[in-house]
Parts: structure tokens; C-alpha cells; sequence
């Protein structure tokens, strides 16, 4: 039997399903054959069992999944339940007792798949967990959040690829819904080894039974009416309303609900307790009703019963915008994604672009009145009063309010220069005397192993290897971390620390942020700031790119699909075949197609 045919009979058989998607086969062909994967498949086409159905192909080891969302990782951990794959998950919400249990199901081979977020996954005691485990396969979900923009660049995802590299395993498969072909490029070179030959499956970014429509309005009254218009004439069972800020999340459903509409509210500002309860009553809800919500719902839940995606005003890009409507539709039945909008709208996110991704010459120009407060030596980190960090930014006469404010600091995080902690965490800022070096505390230890090699072991894994061997280096390290990768109590650590300040080894200080005074660590030095200015600008350039696409859709006079789905392509389309491309998704070409009847 080969490999996709065996693929299809796991699948039929765990999953209650008719057969495999032409799509889905084609990506199993590449992991077979070539084992370093890209695929791009719109959502809800099925990229789940990509690496479910492997788990058990490949029984004598197990699948690792590195997923951007707790709530993916929940609820695909029920859909593995409900197929009998044994799994586990990770997350910094977890209790200490349940990562315990995790790691028990581990150990004891139990799990056949292993889900953990990025910030888990590079921790040193989770690579060490996963380092002696038979890994037949390592997945990267939601693949686009390397190449993520501004406020939601996560350091973490920077980092996969790296380790992933040391573990070595011999398939990686990175999947996505949306990615442009400069940002499919930038994932390859961030997640996959290098001079490794990536195979790519690429399709389109929107599934074939959504169909998109564009209506604008020259008026928030305008809108508003219309919107009202569109919910008491669907059908859908379950609609998602998009807005893009909480506030107008909160005011909308209200004024749905006085008007006797059944509106249940989704947002990042619910607590845990909310946010679980309203989540469990969308999936089980039998009479109709209306999601309202903002980008931090259903980013990869499924849920059935949506029909209709309603996208209330310009999302952040093209690809959030896809990523939006592909909540519709997840069972293939037809569905409806609306962009609705007001004339003003792109100019407010024009406007919005300018301050988020200020010109790189500004961040430099700006970052420079910071210089005082950053490290003196790449590799070496230190933490300061977010406050005296803005103080200084704001002294540039070219910062003209908190909105460009934003912008410099979310520039001076995708150059790796920044790093805003939880004011959860407590930390350790640790600078060496003169003539000492960790590598000398180290080599000066017994062979035996002992509370402090643990503690400086820990203190070795948690820095870069150039901070090693600096004298003078200081360094702030999450107590936590060190806790967690020494394997010892806070006390036992702080104890450590304490001799070797007695010593006169180091200095040593306590720092634990506050919502009252925040902390940002400032990472490296102002010349590496200048050297990693490359990857602002290329983020800066596939935003504005995505946002110029956004806007194609939204004002297109034929296709309203060809240029994005050009955008998403392999291969840019020829000038031939965008002149007779119908996608006969979008309203449009459905009109077209009726004046042509």
C-alpha cells in the first residue's frame, strides 16, 4: 500500500470522513518524498490531519505541533480526543500540575502528539524534554506568525527554526492559510535548515465555496443600517461580525441586543472565565445568533454553522482579512464573506500604516536618544523603567504623539532589540565583576554536580554564547526561567546568586514589574539595532504591500479576487490570463456573469 493511500485509510477511519482532499494528498506526497514541507491551504481545508494522520502513521514516535493560539491548541486537542490520538499540550496558562501530567505522558510514551506554543518551546527544560523523545515529525501551525507585523511580532517564532535545527528532525512541515510569495520566502529562511530544499504547496488563500462581496457606505449612520440589514436577512445559523476594536465590539452588541437579536461578545479584554463561556455556549448555541468579536476569536476554531463573515470597517491587511472569512464555511457548505466599509477607511489605515511602521531613517534617528539606556556589548541584556525608555524616545522632536511612539517601539522589536516581560515575572539582573566571565565560574566548579553548576548551567542555556565568555556582561534573566531550568526552588537560586555577589563575582538585583511600572528589556547594542534594520524594512514593505492589496479588493471594478489571489500565487499570472480570469467568488463576477447569461 503507498503512502497517501494509507494516509487516506488512517483518515477514514479516525476521522469519519469520505476520502481525502486532492490538496491533502498532494501535501502527504511531499511528506513522504521530500520531507521538508511549506503548504499553503486556505483555512478550513483540512490542514489538521496533515499532522494528525502522521501520528499514526509513524508509530514509534510522536509529532511535535508548534501552534500560535491556546484555544487552537484546545480545541484541536478535542478533535484529536474524539479520534482516539493520545496528545498533550503546553501552554503558559497550564498549572504547574497539569504541565506535570504532560510531562508524565511523555515520558511514559503515551502522547502521540506533543502541542506546545512558541514561548514554551524554546524554553531550555521543554528542549530538553522533547530532545530525547523519537520526533518523526516537527509542524510550525499558523506559519505566517514568523513574518508577523508591529505590536504582534512574537521574538518566539524567530527563534523555531534554530532550534529546530539542533533537534533535527527528519520531517518539519510549516502550514498556513495566507502567505504572500515574499513572506512564503521569509518563512523558509526563518523555519527550515539552511541549504535545505523546501517543497512548496501552494493554493489559494480563500476556499471555493465562500463567496466576497464589498460594500461601502459613506456613512457610520450608513453602516450601521446596513449592517442591521445583512443580519436580519441571513440565513446563517451563526454569524461572526469582525470589528476592530473592543469598544465597538461592546457598543454593537448592545445595540443588537435591544433590537432582540441574540449577540454574544468575543474579545481579548474578557476574562479567562468569559471568554471560556462564551466560547462554549458559540459551539453549542442551537438558536441563531451573532458573534461579535475582534481578531483574537476563532483565529483556527471550528465552528459549524457559520455562514456569514462580516467584516466591519478595514482590517489590519489582506491576509487578517482572509483569515477572517475563513471562519465561514468550515463544513463546505456555501457561505458569504462582506467587507463593509466606509470611504474613509483606507485613508484611516493609511494614516494608521504611517504611524505603526514609521520611516526606518526615524527609528534609527529616534532610537538613537535611547542609547544611554541600552547594553554596551551585542549579546548582553538589561532592564529598564518603561517609562524612562519612552522619556527618552519622546525627547526626538520628530515624535509628534503616542500613536509613532507605538511604532518605534514595535520597530525596535522586530530588530530583536526589545522585549516587553509580563509583569508576572520577576527577574534577575545580573552584571559580572571585572576579570570574571560565566565560563570561568563554571570551569572553576567541581566535576560533581551541585546546586550552584545547576544554577549556572541554568544561567548558560538561558544567555547567548558570546555573553559567556564577556567580562563585565550583565544580563536580565526571567527567575522563573532559571527556576524551571535548574530544576530548583527561587530560594535555592537567589541562594546561588547571593554567594557569588558576597564573592564580589557579581552584583545582583531583584526586579519584579508592576502594571504601576512596567519594565522592557533592552536587548544588545545600538550598532546591532542598525545591522538588523533589514528585517524592519522587510516587514515594513510586505505590510504596506498587503494593505495596498487590501485595498485593491475593496475598490475593484471586474475581479475582485485577481489581484490577491495573484498576490498569494506561486507565480505572478500573465497578462493574458488576467484579462479572462473570472473567479466567480466575488460579486462582481457574479454580476458579470448575469449581464453575460
Amino acid at each position: 500500500m503507498d503512502f497517501v493511500t494509507h494516509c487516506e485509510q488512517i483518515a477514514k477511519q479516525h476521522f469519519a470522513i469520505d476520502g481525502l482532499r486532492p490538496a491533502q494528498k498532494e501535501v502527504f506526497t511531499l511528506i513522504e518524498q521530500k520531507k521538508y514541507v511549506l503548504a499553503t491551504l486556505p483555512t478550513g481545508s483540512g490542514k489538521t490531519l496533515l499532522y494528525a494522520v502522521p501520528s499514526l502513521i509513524y508509530e514509534q514516535g510522536v509529532v511535535l505541533v508548534i501552534s500560535p493560539l491556546i484555544s487552537l491548541m484546545r480545541d484541536q486537542s478535542r478533535r484529536m480526543n474524539d479520534a482516539k490520538i493520545p496528545c498533550v499540550i503546553f501552554t503558559s496558562e497550564q498549572t504547574e500540575e497539569e504541565r506535570k501530567h504532560a510531562r508524565n505522558m511523555i515520558k511514559n510514551n503515551e502522547a502521540k502528539i506533543i502541542f506546545a506554543s512558541p514561548e514554551r518551546f524554546v524554553l531550555p527544560s521543554f528542549l530538553n524534554l522533547i530532545s530525547k523523545l523519537n520526533m518523526t515529525m516537527a509542524v510550525v501551525d499558523g506559519a505566517h506568525c514568523v513574518v508577523s507585523w508591529g505590536h504582534q511580532f512574537r521574538p518566539e517564532y524567530s527563534e523555531i527554526g534554530k532550534y529546530l535545527s539542533k533537534l533535527n528532525p527528519p520531517r518539519i512541515l510549516a502550514i498556513t492559510a495566507t502567505a504572500s510569495r515574499n513572506s512564503r520566502l521569509d518563512i523558509i529562511k526563518k523555519v527550515f535548515p539552511a541549504h535545505i530544499d523546501v517543497a512548496e504547496f501552494t493554493s489559494k488563500p480563500l476556499s471555493p465555496h465562500i463567496h466576497v462581496q464589498s460594500i461601502r457606505q459613506f456613512s457610520q449612520v450608513d453602516l450601521w443600517q446596513k449592517l442591521i440589514d445583512i443580519l436580519l436577512n441571513t440565513n446563517s445559523k451563526k454569524t461572526i461580525v469582525y470589528f476592530q476594536t473592543r469598544k465597538l465590539c461592546d457598543e454593537f452588541a448592545l445595540k443588537l441586543r435591544k433590537l432582540k437579536i441574540v449577540a454574544i461578545v468575543y474579545h481579548a479584554g474578557l476574562s479567562k472565565y468569559d471568554r471560556s463561556t462564551s466560547e462554549q455556549y458559540i459551539h453549542t448555541a442551537t438558536q441563531k445568533i451573532v458573534i461579535c468579536a475582534t481578531t483574537a476569536f476563532g483565529m483556527g476554531v471550528d465552528i459549524s454553522g457559520v455562514q456569514l463573515v462580516v467584516v466591519y470597517g478595514f482590517p489590519s491587511n489582506i491576509e487578517e482579512f482572509f483569515q477572517m472569512l475563513g471562519r465561514a464555511g468550515r463544513a463546505g457548505e456555501n457561505s458569504q464573506g462582506i467587507l463593509l466599509w466606509a470611504g474613509s477607511d483606507p485613508i484611516k489605515r493609511q494614516y494608521q500604516f504611517k504611524s505603526s511602521f514609521p520611516i526606518p531613517s526615524l527609528l534609527i534617528d529616534v532610537a538613537a536618544n535611547a542609547i544611554s539606556l541600552m547594553s554596551k556589548n551585542q549579546s548582553e541584556s538589561v532592564l529598564v523603567e518603561k517609562e524612562k525608555l519612552l522619556n527618552a524616545l519622546s525627547k526626538s522632536a520628530k515624535i509628534d504623539h503616542n500613536k509613532k511612539l507605538d511604532g518605534i517601539l514595535s520597530g525596535l522589536r522586530i530588530c530583536g532589540v526589545l522585549e516587553e516581560p509580563s509583569f508576572f515575572n520577576s527577574f534577575f539582573q545580573i552584571k559580572l565583576s571585572p576579570g570574571v566571565t560565566l565560563t570561568k565560574l563554571l570551569t572553576s566548579l567541581p566535576d560533581s554536580t551541585t546546586k550552584r553548576k545547576k544554577v549556572l548551567e541554568a544561567l548558560k542555556e538561558l544567555t547567548e554564547p558570546k555573553w559567556r565568555t564577556l567580562e563585565q556582561a550583565q544580563v536580565a534573566v526571567s527567575i522563573s526561567l532559571l527556576v524551571e531550568t535548574s530544576e530548583l526552588s527561587e530560594q535555592v537560586v537567589e541562594q546561588v546568586f547571593a554567594h557569588y555577589a558576597e564573592q564580589n563575582m557579581l552584583q545582583l538585583v531583584k526586579i519584579t514589574p508592576s502594571q504601576n511600572q512596567p519594565y522592557v528589556i533592552l536587548k544588545h547594542d545600538f550598532l546591532y539595532l542598525q545591522k538588523e534594520l533589514s528585517k524592519y524594512i522587510t516587514a515594513r514593505n510586505n505590510f504596506s504591500a498587503s494593505l495596498q492589496e487590501l485595498e485593491k479588493l475593496s475598490t475593484a471594478t471586474t475581479c475582485r479576487l485577481l489581484s490577491s489571489f495573484d498576490f498569494f500565487s506561486s507565480r505572478a499570472l500573465q497578462g493574458g490570463a488576467k484579462k479572462s480570469y473570472f473567479c466567480m467568488q466575488c460579486d462582481l463576477c457574479t454580476k458579470q456573469e448575469k449581464r453575460n447569461a
